[in-house]
């Protein structure tokens, strides 16, 4: 029991330094921003279509969201971390948890919203074919990144399918919407949660941190 509390305290630290690190960056640019520019209308600051407008603040929105959620998630992962310490207010884990839900439902809304619109916006041409010509494996090597999410991040944008990144995006906000489900029903009948569903949604959270990071930087790369 020691041992996987030892484990525990190691990945929620980890997650926490990771969420972080990456957020002193830029919030602007944080998750899948700059993918307005890959489709038509992209760049040129008119907006008379409605359609980069839409898609590039459906991205911020959703990101938006992702952050207020994660916010939640973490503070809630410090204070079942500190349940030894100072015991569990399921008060106050019954607000965080509903609002980290909260967020993140509005997040996987958003992104649904925005795959919607980007479906039926063409592609700009020009910027696709920067993206598909783009040197990631130098990228990766000059930028010291994680190397099996940016390879995720490079198999959808070197096909120039950023909808497809949508895609993936909107898939692991829904695994984090499901755990957070499951989360709060436990809270609501006073049971602290399991480990291994903690473990679980720490680690989705910084794959969707990395992921959205990753393909934010490439898209502010493309000249």
């Amino acid at each position: 029991m020691i041992r996987q509390k030892k484990q525990w305290v190691s990945k929620v630290l980890t997650g926490i330094f990771i969420f972080l690190l990456i957020n002193m960056n830029a919030f602007s640019i944080i998750y899948i921003n700059g993918a307005g520019e890959g489709y038509e209308g992209g760049g040129d600051g008119d907006k008379t279509s409605g359609y980069n407008h839409s898609i590039e603040t459906y991205v911020i929105e959703g990101a938006g969201y992702f952050l207020n959620g994660h916010s939640s998630i973490q503070v809630l992962l410090n204070r079942l971390e500190l349940q030894d310490v100072k015991g569990v207010d399921y008060t106050e884990l019954h607000r965080l948890i509903n609002n980290a839900l909260e967020n993140i439902t509005h997040a996987a809304q958003t992104y649904e919203q925005l795959i919607e619109t980007a479906e039926a916006t063409p592609y700009n041409l020009d910027f696709i074919e920067k993206l598909k010509d783009f040197d990631y494996k130098t990228y990766l090597k000059e930028n010291g990144l994680n190397e099996v999410v940016f390879k995720n991040v490079e198999t959808y944008l070197s096909a120039g399918d950023i909808t497809g990144s949508f895609k993936h995006a909107y898939s692991l906000v829904k695994n984090i919407e499901a755990l957070l489900i499951i989360i709060k029903d436990g809270i609501s009948a006073n049971r602290v949660p399991g480990l291994p569903v903690l473990w679980k949604l720490n680690e989705l959270c910084s794959e969707f941190a990395f992921f959205g990071s990753y393909a934010a930087r490439v898209f502010h790369s493309i000249p």
